[in-house]
């Protein structure tokens, strides 16, 4: 999906495609002909929900409830969700040592069809590379259909809701991650509705992540969802991008802005603060765009680049060709953003597109060093 820049308004309006977009955030467009499997759903009986063996102890940030591993919920650090998708992303093994800088990982592993089943997106090495570094999982689950056509019915609702429970309980995760982005107004009762489900429906232990992109022209109900989940993701992020003119992906006032609103609506502790870990380039006139991840900007492009100080972003102009991108001074700036305003933490899409750079910054900042 291209998403273009719509002016600010209330927040009855804090959300419209303008932070998940086709390139920098997932969508089912940027994911290519990945594998999939179709994920049934077996009645639930029983308890079920055992997590996985080794997660006793101490309870992980951001987790309600006791149960698992990490440092105490009482916790004033940031906490971190570390995005993961296929496209541009490093091998899983670029998570290395700095893997403790997270709270959750969360890689986009399933997608929502119009009956309410999901579809897998296997990706074995991610996982084992998680496991590993033992790095709580909340699988992202987007929507193939881009108009989530299965909220419609109480029927395929639940279909999709006792899909999410089964493959939370079968694979051990920490909670869900959920990303179906409502283009319409009219989708606000059946969103709640959804989401009212799910939170009935999954331990309450377990962490339920709703993402909103800004201005939704109303799709989000906050007073009514904000009971139903754990937190909400503001994706911060594509504020120009794919669909636009050049511009900074995320300006800084642009993020004080949404933040204000957001939080006139719900709990600061209820939210995380989207951070975009790529940039954009743009070739003059033309508003298609194609995706920097961090990791690719060349020593050639920064010794281009100017830092532009009304947008707090760097950007470069070589030739017909321009860039924006966040550095590693801007993110250190959305990371005094979220302190600042006492956010629960920072969501980071991608953490495949970071470098050893990058994560050393995010450790330093949030105060998780080795």
């Amino acid at each position: 999906m291209n998403f273009r820049l719509v002016p600010a308004v209330s927040i009855a309006s804090l959300l419209v495609a303008a932070g998940c977009g086709s390139i920098g955030h997932a969508s089912p467009k940027s994911q290519g002909p990945a594998k999939t499997t179709t994920v049934r759903h077996p009645k639930k009986t029983g308890t079920g929900h055992t997590k996985k063996p080794g997660t006793t102890g101490k309870a992980v940030p951001g987790v309600k409830g006791k149960g698992k591993t990490g440092a105490t919920a009482s916790s004033t650090k940031l906490k971190v969700i570390g995005y993961w998708a296929h496209h541009k992303a490093l091998p899983p093994t670029s998570l290395g040592a700095w893997g403790h800088s997270l709270t959750f990982l969360s890689p986009l592993l399933y997608s929502t069809t119009a009956s309410g089943m999901l579809t897998a997106h296997k990706d074995a090495p991610l996982l084992a590379e998680a496991a590993k570094l033992k790095i709580p999982i909340l699988p992202l689950v987007n929507d193939t259909t881009g108009k989530q056509t299965f909220l419609s019915t109480a029927a395929t609702r639940r279909a999709a809701v006792t899909s999410i429970d089964h493959l939370v309980t079968t694979n051990h995760y920490q909670g869900v991650d959920i990303d179906f982005e409502p283009p319409h107004t009219r989708l606000s009762r059946d969103l709640t509705l959804f989401m009212t489900e799910l939170h009935d429906t999954l331990p309450h232990t377990d962490t339920i992540i709703l993402a909103v992109v800004p201005h939704s022209g109303g799709a989000y109900n906050f007073k009514a969802l904000a009971p139903e989940v754990s937190q909400f993701q503001l994706m911060t992020y594509d504020e120009h991008g794919d669909g636009t003119a050049p511009g900074p992906v995320a300006a800084l006032n642009w993020d004080k802005s949404l933040i204000a609103r957001l939080k006139s609506l719900v709990p600061p502790s209820k939210i995380y603060l989207g951070v975009a870990l790529y940039g954009y380039e743009w070739t003059t006139g033309s508003t298609s765009a194609i995706t920097i991840p961090y990791q690719s900007v060349t020593p050639a492009l920064k010794s281009k680049a100017t830092w532009n100080s009304r947008y707090q972003e760097e950007t470069a102009h070589i030739g017909s060709h321009v860039y924006w991108w966040e550095n590693r001074k801007s993110i250190r700036q959305k990371i005094s953003l979220a302190k600042n305003n006492h956010l629960a933490g920072i969501a980071l899409w991608q953490v495949g597109y970071a470098t050893p750079a990058i994560y050393h910054e995010l450790a330093k900042n949030i105060g998780r060093q080795p």
